[in-house]
């Protein structure tokens, strides 16, 4: 199962086959990739959701980069994927 926080297209125009012009998805299914911990995260009561906030708005993928994302894995022939929640972000949050 992907898991995306946020896809939006790169164009309204869809032209098949589609290709993505931005970098390629890390992903990640054991905690999400690249998750950032802050000094924000002792706060109490509200660190926490604080915490999450901060690094859900750097996980936005396009419907381009995970098309090819499945696309790639299923052209491997076997999966590392396969029944797991796998969640995904753009390399260009990396160092956002």
């Amino acid at each position: 199962m992907l898991c995306p926080a946020n896809m939006t297209p790169e164009s309204t125009d869809f032209n098949i086959p589609t290709t993505s012009s931005k970098a390629k998805l890390i992903a990640k299914s054991t905690s999400p990739p690249l998750w950032k911990e802050s000094w924000v995260g002792s706060i109490p009561l509200i660190g926490t959701f604080l915490t999450i906030v901060m690094n859900a708005a750097r996980y936005e993928t396009t419907l381009e980069q995970n098309a090819e994302f499945i696309a790639s894995d299923l052209g491997n022939g076997e999966s590392e994927w396969v029944g797991r929640a796998v969640g995904v972000i753009d390399r260009g949050m990396k160092s956002a």
